[in-house]
């Protein structure tokens, strides 16, 4: 099988990707909370003819909706670093091993229809150096790929104990970050005379 040329360009939409999941998965957790508390400030205030009584509910949305306006900030200054990073080829890349695949419950609250759940399943790619990565829940890894973009399922499947990844993270941010394994990629030379 020969290996893709891995492209600073494919780096970066999936780095965008991972950076996209995160803010949607803080958002649905504070818009949870805010969206009913506005619905009902406005309900009991149009039922109660009562201005005050409005507003006093509606300040329980206060603290959520700070939170989300200063993490929608964050996110905005993150993008903006990736494609700068992307730009200047600032990116950390090191060959791992697989150590192991494991799944775990972690506290992540998000909404299942109607109903705020606490916890949710997600695998994790641990390697021997002691890094970990959290797969993203996306339909395709590596999209932009001509052959080797895969499901999450496959990716797990072809994994196996040994195996090196690519593990690429924007600097300074490395929960921002993807792996790529050396049996389908190669990394494009500019990239590996980095410091």
């Amino acid at each position: 099988m020969k290996r893709e040329i891995l492209l600073l360009s494919n780096i970066k939409k999936d780095l965008k990707t991972i950076l996209k999941i995160q803010m949607g998965n803080t958002g649905e957790t504070r818009l949870a909370y805010i969206v009913p508390i506005t619905l009902i400030s406005i309900i009991v205030g149009v039922l109660l003819k009562n201005a005050w009584v409005a507003l006093l509910i509606f300040s329980a949305a206060v603290y959520p909706i700070v939170l989300y306006i200063i993490e929608f900030r964050d996110y905005i200054t993150k993008k903006k670093a990736i494609m700068n990073a992307i730009d200047r080829a600032d990116v950390s890349i090191s060959t791992e091993k697989l150590s192991h695949i494991a799944q775990e419950t972690i506290y992540e609250p998000h909404m299942v229809g109607k109903t705020m759940h606490h916890t949710k399943e997600a695998t994790f790619y641990y390697f021997e150096s002691g890094i970990s990565w959290r797969i993203p829940l996306v339909y395709k890894h590596y999209k932009w790929s001509k052959d080797n973009y895969i499901s999450s399922r496959r990716l797990k499947n072809i994994s196996i104990k040994g195996d090196e990844f690519y593990v690429i993270s924007l600097q300074g941010h490395h929960d921002i970050a993807y792996i790529y394994p050396c049996k389908f990629f190669e990394i494009e030379a500019s990239l590996k005379k980095q410091p």
